[in-house]
């Protein structure tokens, strides 16, 4: 069956589910029930952005391509392959693949470090500019046109709800948090 005839009705179950989707909310032992209860319906629902919005997020997924070129222009000069393969959180291998891929198309060039022979020193072109900004400009029409869909009140607060969520996890302590380590679902 593909997805296309699948997704409006894994989308409809989804929204009819309820709060908390195929679960009820007052099955939990735990003393923190309801969270618990919030927490699942949380992971129910992000599962299906990831789910239903890949296919219309994917051409602004900037972990690649547009993810190299930012990380340029946010660093106001050359970064070396190295620097830029730890900040986008890829293997040098990558990394290497990744910038072949924009050096051929003329958005990036690399030189020798003249002062480490080893190191690759990474510059973004004119070129590479003029396509982050296109590509910037993309990602901001298409969040614009999910926000008008959301409308203006819903989307004020999904804005300030996620605020106030970055807030909370720029608090959290580094070992994860009070509920236990993240990765332990994994």
């Amino acid at each position: 069956m593909e997805e296309k005839n699948v997704r409006p009705a894994a989308c409809a179950a989804g929204r009819a589910a309820g709060p908390v989707a195929g679960r009820d909310a007052g099955s939990h032992t735990e003393p923190e029930g309801e969270w618990s209860a919030l927490a699942y319906d949380l992971m129910g629902q992000t599962r299906r952005l990831r789910m239903y919005g890949k296919g219309a997020m994917r051409r602004w997924d900037g972990r690649g391509r547009a993810g190299v070129l930012h990380e340029l222009s946010r660093s106001g000069d050359a970064l070396t392959a190295g620097e830029l393969a730890r900040a986008r959180h890829v293997t040098s291998a990558r990394m290497a693949q990744t910038l072949n891929q924009l050096e051929a198309d003329g958005l990036v060039t690399r030189t020798p470090s003249k002062a480490d022979r080893r190191r690759t020193i990474v510059r973004m072109t004119d070129a590479g500019e003029a396509e982050l900004r296109s590509y910037s400009d993309g990602v901001t029409r298409f969040a614009a046109g999910m926000l008008r869909r959301l409308g203006e009140k819903d989307s004020r607060e999904l804005v300030r709800i996620l605020g106030r969520l970055a807030d909370v996890l720029c608090d959290a302590p580094d070992d994860a948090s009070e509920g236990g380590d993240a990765h332990e679902a994994r």
